[in-house]
């Protein structure tokens, strides 16, 4: 008979790091594919707002997508495993879509971008779909202990600064002056644009074997699956989870309202660099300062989640975000930033800044990890362990609203009159344009996360509740060994 208390199956912290790498490499897609509003825009003359209601309205398939994806995860058993299938094949079709769409469709007739582009994009879906499922879904399987679920987070949001950083600086600091013979901007250069998929495709690749390397010796049925009886998966098992698994309801509308504030205000910076601070290389430059002060912040969240919960840590995280954002919009420090010449306004737009996506980070970094607690709580309750399917179920609900960025960006520019312009970078916006990048930037994302903290009112699943799950979990292995 196994002893309960031995509750934990503990990965090497290698192993958490390297898999980690699956979550950079859909992040670097990430980066290549928020620059699509400016792209389609300014390269293939197809206003923002109408590219982003087609994006929102092409989540109607990604939510058929989703959960398929997941019902075929926890569907799957090969000799490779059950994620690493899912990661390649998601990964190849990514970096081919992308260079696709930032290298092929500006070749075309200016009549044929927008059809294919979205013929494209439908393919794009369902590459990022099998990747990013496979980063929820593995999380029960990479480690059950509440000590180690937070190292995930360290691990990402590092990974995760640096990519944001050294992404910004690619796209706005070093690719544009190559590219700018016989332009006002290089941004304005379709050339460039398909170099910038090229590098991150290629990147994402790389990041992808890595962290294939990471889950391979974890991805293996004793450590995805609650005992030796196989659990009959079928699609109808959805709405049991969806109407009973209060942790997952509350996760869901808590991160999701998140990320539609945190991709509207990313979709928005390069308008507050070039537009508002009069500098867009500026976005790039930071980098080099917010990236270790990210890392030593979150260093300090993940040892508060590893203590306290991954509740807590999430929960302070948003209300020190939060701070942050009512500091920017009162303070606004917007003039004469500038990191060669340092006065009052750089340092408090550098600090807030800095700060307020550190505090950000350590709220969205977690969100991950705590899927794989919904996940292990699903399995407490009706035996039924079912990462792939809670992961999708999450991944359909949280891309369904923060879709919701390209059309609120896009009729925001239709709105003040800019549906059409060609907003070249480094000139200054207007009283109309100005508030909308402060709405975008600041005020929306102070709503997103009153709706997160109300939602972890609600969500059940503290430290000392997930001390009773893994007993639960442990007593029914063992009684599986004992029968």
């Amino acid at each position: 008979m196994s002893n309960i208390s031995n509750k934990y199956n503990s990965a090497k912290t290698w192993q958490i790091g390297l898999f980690a790498l699956n979550n950079t490499a859909t992040n670097v897609i990430m980066c290549a594919m928020m620059y699509l509003a400016v792209f389609s825009q300014n390269i293939l003359g197809i206003a923002a707002v109408v590219i982003g209601v087609a994006i929102t309205s092409m989540r109607i398939f990604d939510g058929i997508t989703d959960p398929i994806i997941g019902y075929l995860i926890d569907k799957t058993e090969t000799k490779f495993g059950k994620y690493r299938p899912f990661m390649l094949i998601g990964n190849i079709i990514l970096l081919i879509t992308v260079y696709l769409i930032f290298g092929f469709v500006p070749t075309l007739e200016q009549s044929m971008r927008f059809p294919v582009l979205m013929g494209i994009y439908v393919v794009y879906v369902i590459g990022y779909t099998c990747q990013t499922a496979c980063t929820k879904a593995a999380q029960a399987a990479l480690t059950n202990d509440p000590k180690q679920r937070p190292l995930f987070s360290l691990f990402d949001a590092i990974y995760n600064a640096i990519l944001f950083s050294v992404s910004a600086l690619i796209v706005t600091s070093i690719l544009p002056p190559m590219f700018a013979e016989g332009y006002e901007s290089g941004m304005l250069n379709p050339e460039m644009w398909k170099t910038m998929a090229i590098i991150f495709g290629l990147g994402s690749f790389i990041l992808t074997v890595l962290a294939i390397i990471g889950i391979s010796g974890r991805d293996k049925k004793e450590f995805y699956s609650v005992g030796s009886k196989a659990v009959q998966v079928k699609f109808k098992d959805y709405w049991p989870i969806i109407k009973s698994n209060r942790a997952i309801q509350m996760l869901v509308i808590a991160a999701a309202t998140d990320k539609l504030a945190g991709n509207l205000a990313s979709a928005a910076k390069i308008y507050l660099f070039g537009n508002v601070l009069m500098n867009v290389a500026l976005q790039g430059e930071m980098g080099v300062i917010t990236t270790p002060v990210t890392i030593v912040i979150t260093i300090i969240g993940v040892r508060y989640a590893s203590k306290l919960g991954q509740k807590k840590a999430f929960v302070a995280g948003t209300w020190l975000s939060m701070l942050m954002l009512f500091a920017m919009l009162i303070i606004q420090p917007f003039d004469n930033v500038s990191m060669t010449s340092i006065n009052l306004n750089t340092i408090l737009f550098l600090s807030i800044t800095i700060l307020q996506g550190a505090f950000m980070g350590i709220s969205g970094n977690i969100v991950i990890p705590m899927i794989a607690d919904c996940a292990d709580y699903e399995a407490s309750r009706t035996g039924k362990f079912v990462p792939g399917m809670m992961g999708t179920l999450f991944s359909f609900v949280d891309k369904l609203i923060s879709s919701l960025s390209s059309t609120l960006l896009g009729i925001g520019l239709a709105i003040i009159g800019m549906a059409n312009a060609v907003i070249v970078p480094n000139t200054p916006a207007d009283t109309k344009f100005f508030w909308l990048i402060m709405g975008c930037m600041y005020i929306i994302p102070i709503f997103g996360h009153i709706a997160s903290l109300v939602a972890m009112k609600f969500y059940p699943l503290t430290a000392e509740k997930m001390v009773d799950v893994q007993e639960k979990l442990a007593k029914i292995k063992s009684e599986e060994e004992t029968a």
